[in-house]
């Protein structure tokens, strides 16, 4: 059965709005205005008063401060570390642990004792930054605070062992950045920043960082970096690929490691990179395999998932170059017996064949 559409009905109520109440009283008028008056008059007499200080109506008077019972703590005097009596001062009496005795001196004196932290508790220092020291073989935190004599400055020092020159350079990596001048003085490779430094030395790697920007600290943050000179060398000796890319005439600054996710494949691991001079961005390479089956398996793997973003150019065997389909730049691998390299960012074919065979050449000499 055919149903009859519905009636055209407004759906809202049609009865108008009705103001209920007419008329305000001279009462609530008058009222209103004089509340108005007694803020008016509040906010005059704060203004009125703000250079109106009178010390004898509104501090304490001495005569009721002598009132105050013996008894009664007025202020309480901070703490002070312990030092052997007969000693006015025992700033000297502190261990400074892994650190140089150079760190400290009459004008910069050691605040606290060190703190050292391991893999297990080194969250409770740097919570958020803590996963990615772990990542390149942190082994210990060595932490320092050092005052002015003035007792106005401050400096605190993490010192970080990593326990490899490629956990070093590899946390010093992520650190810099593009705009960074790196200097190199002996065995340091560093960088300045407005309140301190942050650099590397052999197994070692160093944040210094001021609680404001001058320039006793930054004088103070120059002599520390020259103290962590005196830190000791490395046992073991320097792994293969930094003595290689050393070879190539590759300053130690621009030297990398890259423990995990290289070229952003999580497969690929421990590689090492280094930039030459007169080559812009480019980076060369260099891996060390177990076997070179497994070379030749990580190669095959490199190559697949670079399919996707890079068009092959020249292929061989033992070589691969691309160029990438956006950004235009090259890059090359090869692989020789065990050994995973090339050279990536590149801007021409004839620069990429160039690194390749300087790498190449290096390791024929192994």
């Amino acid at each position: 059965m055919k149903q009859s559409p519905l009636p055209h009905a407004r759906l809202f109520t049609p009865r108008r709005r009705r103001i209920n109440r007419t008329h305000i009283s001279g009462y609530e008028v008058v009222s209103s205005v004089l509340v108005l008056l007694a803020l008016a008059a509040v906010i005059l007499w704060v203004v009125s008063r703000k250079n109106h200080f009178d010390p004898a109506h509104q501090d304490v008077s001495l005569e009721a401060l002598e009132q105050v019972s013996g008894s009664t703590v007025l202020y309480q005097r901070p703490l002070k570390p312990w030092q052997l009596p007969g000693t006015t001062d025992g700033w000297q009496d502190i261990d400074l642990g892994i650190f140089p005795d150079s760190v400290a001196s009459e004008q910069w004196r050691p605040k606290t004792r060190v703190k050292t932290f391991d893999p297990e508790n080194l969250y409770v220092k740097i919570n958020g930054e803590a996963e990615r020291f772990l990542r390149h073989g942190f082994t210990q935190l060595s932490y320092l605070v050092l005052q002015s004599a003035n007792q106005i400055e401050e400096i605190s020092i993490e010192l970080y062992n990593q326990g490899s020159i490629a956990g070093s350079t590899g946390i010093f990596a992520e650190h810099r950045s593009p705009e960074s001048e790196v200097q190199q003085e002996g065995p340091n490779t560093f960088f300045t920043t407005s309140i301190g430094g942050i650099g590397r030395k052999g197994t070692f790697f160093y944040r210094i960082s001021g609680n404001r920007s001058s320039e006793s600290i930054a004088q103070k943050s120059r002599q520390l970096v020259q103290s962590f000179a005196e830190l000791p060398d490395p046992e073991n000796t320097e792994p293969f690929g930094y003595q290689l890319l050393q070879e190539l005439t590759i300053e130690q600054a621009d030297i990398r490691h890259q423990a995990v996710n290289v070229f952003q494949y999580d497969f690929a691991e421990d590689f090492w990179f280094g930039k030459s001079d007169g080559a812009g961005q480019a980076e060369m390479f260099v891996h060390q395999a177990q076997s070179p089956e497994s070379a030749a398996e990580l190669l095959a793997e490199i190559v697949e998932e670079h399919r996707y973003e890079y068009q092959t150019i020249r292929q061989t065997e033992n070589l691969v170059l691309f160029q990438h389909r956006f950004l235009k730049s090259y890059f090359i691998i090869a692989i020789q017996d065990s050994f995973l390299f090339g050279a990536d960012k590149t801007a021409d074919e004839a620069t990429s064949f160039q690194l390749l065979e300087m790498i190449g050449r290096a390791l024929s000499k192994k």
